[in-house]
């Protein structure tokens, strides 16, 4: 398999060379069709103008080649924008292979300040874990990445089944990309699925009224044969009056629920085009692990039926268009004719449809999460394992950091001791290092592959606490704030049973130093006597006497700075021990702060 940037720029230039030859051919028959348009109208006057009956037959004849270049040039233009689309999923995923992930949503709509690890994490928000995976092409499936990313299972098995479809659709870049092209050609409204669920799981008010079920087949049958006697008799026949009036006091009988019906079907016609569309890719697959296999053959049995519903969805759309809707409902009485079809196929299929805008929405997601994997060719899948609570790496880095400058670190964590007590002069990494260790627990279980030699995790339940807002609206100080956080991490893993892991980032620094480390260390304390491991990182290297005071429980490390001839120098890479260093008065001098 090609490396993603060869494979990306291979597409590229193919696509490319597509996309010019659509718009060359585009041009043409644009052009043909103008020259069409011209002679059409120039044979048209010839023909009133001529007494040959050819006359009339080469005009038909021009007409028809219009409409037909017209056809032509509408699929070109169908053609063009799909080849356009699939340049710009092209050169979206060479820039994030660069690391800029700008084109993508940064899912800032989920940021949570009291979520228990998401803020902390940099899950949402411009720049974020989120940016870096979404590439949703529907609503749901934004919505629902975002509630992986911010919801953990605690089942091995959900983990594996995540990690092994994951690495099936990774190896299938082609599908990927479709599938993407797909659904990123219809646009859909951030509401269009919530309307169209909550009209199948209506009552039926339509299929079950007897008037409306004979006034259906009756009024039309009358209003044909009124109109074919008037053409006959050579002059409109009364009754064909008596229809018309008839047809529309049955229509506003029901036209609040006429009314109600159209507004929820709302524009279902393009929803279900683009479920359609994703179906149709998802069912041209093979598949081996069994959730895909499900899927695909699933598409496949659906896809007829979801069709047919299409088909009725676009005919009752169309009411709406001109003079089709007026026109037909004054005859033919006809939203009657496409409410009773659709609530006939709603009584039989709506399970169907539901179920496959479900799989839709999941693939979707895994879609996402299968295109940060094919990017990431030399990430590994974490190791589960359903009891204990160790945790451990070789060379984890961190998925944000660039590959080329990012440093990894190895670790075990939950084997000899349940804490790490970090220290370390600022900028050394520490907190990098936490966040690390959170976003790797995180990923893998929606998952994901890490950027690391080796990864085993635990199934463990995640808190954070690290960056702590106040609240002026609600009168809370940025101390009153840390602590209701910090209470809330107690009140949580003092009442589990499964473990936790836990992630301070210098806590308590919003008092004195010493309330600071007298307060760090009964933390640390109360939190080894719970189901607990973690990390707590500080600057109070006072605390390292814990280290002998709960040998087994509390290990120090740190991260280091060295001075050198061109300033501070910084390894990034995580020592046993507590820290030595400080770099606070070098640095302001470094910036010209101070002398």
């Amino acid at each position: 398999m090609l490396p993603p940037s060869a494979y990306y720029n291979q597409q590229k230039e193919q696509f490319s060379q597509l996309l010019a030859k659509a718009i060359k051919d585009s041009n043409l028959v644009a052009m043909l069709r103008l020259w069409a348009a011209l002679c059409t109208i120039a044979a048209g006057v010839w023909a009133f103008r001529g007494v040959e009956s050819w006359h009339w037959w080469l005009a038909g004849m021009l007409a028809a080649l219009f409409l037909y270049l017209v056809r032509m040039h509408n699929r070109l233009t169908d053609k063009r924008q799909m080849l356009q689309l699939h340049l710009t999923i092209l050169e979206n995923e060479l820039q994030a292979l660069e690391g800029n992930n700008n084109a993508f949503p940064d899912g800032a709509a989920y940021i949570d300040t009291t979520h228990p690890y998401s803020y902390d994490l940099d899950i949402f928000g411009k720049g974020s874990i989120y940016q870096m995976l979404c590439r949703a092409v529907t609503v749901d499936g934004a919505a629902l990445l975002a509630g992986k990313l911010s919801s953990l299972t605690l089942r091995k098995e959900d983990i594996t089944n995540r990690q092994e479809i994951i690495k099936e659709l990774s190896a299938q870049p082609e599908l990927l990309q479709n599938f993407r092209v797909a659904g990123a050609a219809i646009e859909e409204g951030p509401k269009d699925q919530a309307y169209l669920t909550r009209w199948l799981q209506e009552k039926d008010m339509f299929i079950n009224n007897t008037v409306v079920r004979v006034a259906a087949v009756l009024m039309p049958v009358l209003s044909l044969i009124c109109i074919v006697w008037s053409v006959i008799t050579g002059g409109l026949y009364p009754g064909l009056s008596l229809v018309i009036i008839a047809n529309w006091i049955l229509l506003g009988s029901f036209q609040k629920n006429i009314k109600l019906a159209a507004q929820q079907m709302g524009n279902s016609a393009q929803f279900i085009d683009k479920y359609e569309s994703l179906l149709k890719q998802t069912a041209a697959h093979e598949f081996r692990s069994a959730w895909l296999q499900e899927t695909g053959a699933n598409a496949k049995k659906s896809l007829g039926n979801i069709s047919g519903f299409k088909k009725i969805v676009h005919l009752f759309d169309s009411r709406s268009n001109g003079m089709t809707g007026p026109l037909m409902n004054t005859f033919f009485l006809f939203d009657f004719y496409c409410l009773l079809k659709l609530e006939a196929w709603r009584k039989k299929y709506k399970d169907t449809l539901l179920t496959a805008i479900d799989a839709m929405t999941s693939m979707d997601v895994y879609v996402s999460c299968a295109v940060y994997a094919y990017n990431h060719p030399d990430n590994v899948y974490a190791n589960i394992t359903a009891s204990g609570s160790e945790l451990s790496a070789k060379d984890l880095r961190h998925p944000l950091l660039s590959p080329k400058t990012a440093v990894g670190n190895d670790f075990n964590l939950g084997s000899k001791e349940q804490f790490y007590l970090l220290t370390g002069a600022n900028m050394t990494g520490k907190s990098t290092f936490i966040r690390t260790i959170g976003v790797s627990n995180v990923l893998t279980n929606t998952g994901l592959p890490l950027p690391a030699k080796e990864v085993s995790l635990p199934l463990l339940e995640l808190y954070t606490s690290m960056r702590i807002t106040d609240s002026v609206q609600e009168d809370i100080s940025y101390f009153r704030a840390e602590l209701n956080r910090i209470k809330t991490i107690m009140d949580k893993v003092s009442a589990s049973k499964q473990p936790y892991l836990v992630l301070l980032d210098e806590p308590l620094r919003g008092t004195n130093s010493t309330d600071k480390q007298q307060g760090t260390r009964a933390i640390v304390e109360t939190l080894l006597t719970y189901n607990a491991i973690g990390i707590v990182a500080t600057h109070d290297t006072g605390l390292c006497d814990m280290e002998t005071n709960h040998a087994g429980k509390v290990s120090n490390y740190h991260f280091e700075s060295k001075v050198e001839a061109g300033g501070l120098a910084f390894d990034f890479l995580l020592k046993p021990g507590g820290s030595t260093s400080n770099n606070a008065t070098i640095l302001m001098r470094q910036m010209g702060i101070i002398r």
